[in-house]
Formats: structure tokens, sequence, C-alpha cells
């Protein structure tokens, strides 16, 4: 191919994207008109699919058009650009699939065209084997869900999605199936959306394309969110497994977190920074609050695709931001959270969020709580001038602790309503395995604030130099991951020929 020429069929590729977004916009539009869900051919259309579809469709185009300059003059431009529409199309089939063998069909092939995408460069080694340990994996989620489906079908004798979540508690089928079915799709989740002991994968394709990169962090890795969303009616009906998502969604947050604090290098960053926002969603998923999870999708969608698309820019220079003492940062925060709780309790009686309504949704309202902590941390560490006073940080604190309650409640609960007729009337999980799943995260994300306060203190620390190297290296459990691939996928990319590459 001359540089800058596009083939017939890659330009027919980009019309078709477009008028796939065009479908969605006219989709959503129409559901926002009138929620009434539409059924055709194993797809459903409804607000969530319409929007989160939207959402794949809208990256697609963007990352297929960033690609076609990305690409300029590369000699398998043609194969890439035709692997990519391939993946985007069978991701949007994911959303919309309300039939259980054209869900299972979007899933796997879903993970085959990003299998594609990712041994782009065949020729580096480092590219094959995050590659293989991300295609084992997969093959992991597919086993779990095969399985679901399999005993979706034997004991509710349906592969309609919504006959068989319309029928969740008919008499004829023992609780433990509800039970198991829930536990096989959570752990086909955790393995799509690179979820804690699944994720050291994600943060080492970064030999992939940007335009991988983009697809991949933006649309694809929600998939395991999504595959939860179409289950919600069930899973509030098996507290063990939203135990497991919030269980496994915590420690991936924390990990994630830990070693994006860590990395040098900008795609790194950014890669373990979907690990940990991937983790949060899986808390939100695990609290119940689908509302919120669907919130976080769309807006961690957006935004990992605009900063991978612009991850070869350089920064703007800034004013130098004045440091604080680990006693003055945890101060700052511990005054912050406190001043969110009237804030947040005026936000309830504005926008009708009730925070009491279940341990989930309360939980969710004390991480509100510590977000605006650190929104005052951030107000006081936001470059100023030297001889600027603290007077301007701490009116800007105070100022914006109400407007982010407000944003907070109000971008939740406008959520719920808009949501609610695709969602359904949903079963409140309560119960000690609820309050556990609660308590879980509100205690992880509070210990990560004081680490983050001390963490100037203790990087001067032989521990904390030591931390710092475990976390850059992501504790060292990709290294136990590529042990077990290297034993059941043996190849010419070995991790030792790696080392030497």
């Amino acid at each position: 191919m001359k540089q800058g020429q596009v083939g017939r069929l890659e330009y027919a590729l980009l019309v078709a994207l477009v008028a796939l977004t065009g479908l969605s916009i006219a989709l959503l539009a129409a559901q926002i008109i009138a929620p009434q869900p539409v059924a055709v051919a194993g797809l459903l259309i409804d607000r969530l699919s319409a929007s989160v579809a939207l959402l794949v469709a809208g990256v697609g185009i963007v990352v297929y058009r960033f690609a076609l300059r990305y690409l300029d003059g590369e000699p398998g431009r043609r194969t890439f650009l035709r692997w990519l529409s391939f993946t985007v199309f069978a991701a949007y089939i994911l959303i919309v699939a309300s039939h259980l063998l054209v869900l299972f069909g979007a899933w796997f092939l879903t993970s085959l065209g990003l299998h594609q995408l990712l041994t782009f460069y065949r020729n580096r080694a480092a590219v094959h084997p995050p590659a293989r340990k991300k295609f084992l994996i997969s093959r992991l989620g597919d086993v779990a869900l095969l399985a679901a489906i399999g005993l979706i079908a034997w004991q509710w004798g349906t592969l309609d999605l919504h006959i068989f979540l319309a029928n969740l508690n008919a008499p004829t089928v023992p609780p433990l199936a509800i039970e198991a079915v829930a536990v096989l799709l959570v752990t086909a989740a955790l393995t799509k959306s690179a979820q804690f002991p699944f994720h050291s994968w994600l943060p080492e394709t970064m030999e992939a394309p940007t335009p991988v990169s983009a697809l991949m962090h933006a649309g694809i890795i929600n998939a395991g969110g999504v595959l939860v969303l179409h289950f919600a009616p069930l899973l509030v009906l098996a507290p063990l497994a939203l135990l497991i998502l919030v269980l496994a969604g915590t420690i991936t947050a924390i990990i994630g977190m830990l070693a994006m604090w860590a990395q040098p290098n900008i795609k790194r960053t950014l890669a373990w920074s979907t690990v940990s926002q991937m983790g949060f969603m899986m808390v939100q998923l695990g609290l119940a609050a689908f509302p919120a999870a669907i919130l976080h999708l769309i807006g961690h969608g957006c935004y990992k695709a605009w900063s991978f698309l612009r991850s070869g820019g350089l920064p703007l220079p800034t004013a130098p931001a004045p440091k604080l003492a680990p006693a003055q940062t945890l101060m700052i925060a511990a005054i912050g959270t406190l001043a969110a709780i009237p804030a947040l309790a005026l936000a309830a009686m504005v926008t009708g969020f009730d925070p009491f309504h279940s341990p989930g949704e309360l939980a969710l309202s004390g991480i509100v709580a510590l977000a605006i902590g650190q929104l005052w941390v951030a107000c006081f560490q936001a470059p100023r001038a030297p001889a600027a006073s603290m007077v301007v940080p701490a009116l800007a604190a105070i100022v914006a602790t109400p407007l982010a309650a407000l944003l907070a409640f109000g971008l939740y609960h406008g959520a719920y309503l808009f949501y609610s007729p695709a969602l359904g009337t949903l079963a409140v999980p309560s119960g000690p395995l609820a309050w556990i799943a609660a308590v879980l995260p509100c205690v992880a994300f509070l210990l990560l604030v004081v680490f983050y306060a001390v963490m100037p203190a203790l990087g001067r620390t032989p521990a904390g130099r030591a931390l710092y190297v475990h976390a850059l290296h992501g504790f060292y459990i990709g290294t136990i991951a590529d042990r077990i691939v290297e034993r059941v996928w043996t190849g010419p990319a070995t991790t030792a020929e790696v080392k030497r590459a």
C-alpha cells in the first residue's frame, strides 16, 4: 500500500463505523424519548445497551481514524484496520446481545480480535508473552461463561436472557443454582476486565500500537462489567458473588493504584490506572450500585481513549506545587472528609439520592466523602505563587465541597432514574455478607488515603524504597503468571528470550 492510500475495503469499514455510530445515536435518542426495550434476532436495545453501544461505536470510529494516520506507511495497516473493525463490531454485538449463545459468540470473537491486534508486531519478542497470558486467561473466562450458560439451560430450560431473568425464582430451581450461576458469571467477568489475579497482562501490552491501547482500555476492558450488568437481577440474589466482586475489585484497585504511582512511563501509568479503575468499577458492581457503575464505565471509557491517543504529547509547564508534610496532608484530608458529611446530607435532600437505601449505597457515600477529602488535599497542593497565602485554597475547598457532593449524588440519582427502565426493580442486598462487602472497600480506601499522605516520608526509608521497587514490578504477580503460562504454552518467544531481546 502506498503511503496515505486507503483501500476500498478500509474506506468501506470507515463508512460502516460511521454508520454504526449514527445508528447508536439514533437508538439512544429513541430510548430517551420512549424507554421501551426493542428485541430482535437475539439482540435487545434499551437505555443501558444503547448508551454503552454508543461508547464502543464512538471510540471505535475515533480510534480507526487515528489508526489511519498512526500506521500510515506500515505494510500491515490493511490487516490491522480489518481486525480493528472486526473487534469493534464483535464488542458491539456483545453489548446488545440477549440470546446467551449470541452473547457467548460475541464474547469469544471480541477476545479473538483483540488477540490479533495485540500481536500485530509479531516480530517483537515482548509482544507474545502478555498476549499468550491474556489468551489463556480469556479461555478460562470462556469456560466459566459456558458453564454458566449450560447451567441456565439445564435448570431454567431457556437460552433467552430475559426469559431467564424473569423466572429466576422458579419453584423447580434449587437456590444453590442461582449462586452457582452468579459465581461462574463473576469469574468470567473478572477474567475479561483484568481483575486480580488475572490482571497482570494488561500493563504488559505496551508493545501493541497506541490505537489498540485506546480501544482496549476504553472499550474492550469494560466487557466484564457489561456482563455483570446484563445479569444484575441475578447477582442481587447472590451475596457471595457480590462479595467476590468487591473483594477482587478492592485488591485490584489497591494494587493498580500503588503500581501506577511507581511507574515512570506514561503508557504504563495509564495501563495501571485502568487496572485500578476497573477494580473500582467492580467494587461498585459488587455493592449493587449499578447506575454508578454505568456512569463510571462510560466516563472512564471516554477519558482513557482521550488519554492514550494524546499520550505522545509533551505535558504543559506548570508552576511548582507546594509540598505538604504528611501530618498536614492527613489533617487536611480528615477535615475535608468531615466537611463532606453535612454536604452529602444536604445533597441527599436536594437530589433525592438515599445513601441509607442499601449497605452498598452507604458504602459508596463513604467513598465519596473520602474522595472529597482528597479534593481538599488537591486544592492545597495546587500550583500557586510562592508568596500566595493558604486562604485561597481553603476557600476553593470550602466552595468545592457542596458542589462535589451535589454533583456526585445528582449524577447517581439521575443515572438511577435514567437506567431504571433497563435495570428494572432490583432486590436490595442485605445480610452479613452485604455489610462485609460494604465495609471492606471503605476500610481499604481509607488506608490508601493514609498511605498517600505518608508516601513522601516513607519513600526516604529503606522499607519505602523497597516497596517502590515491588510496586514498580506490580508486586511480581505477572512474573508468577508468566511461569504458569510457560508451563502451558511454550513457543519461540519465552520470557527468557524477551529478557535477551
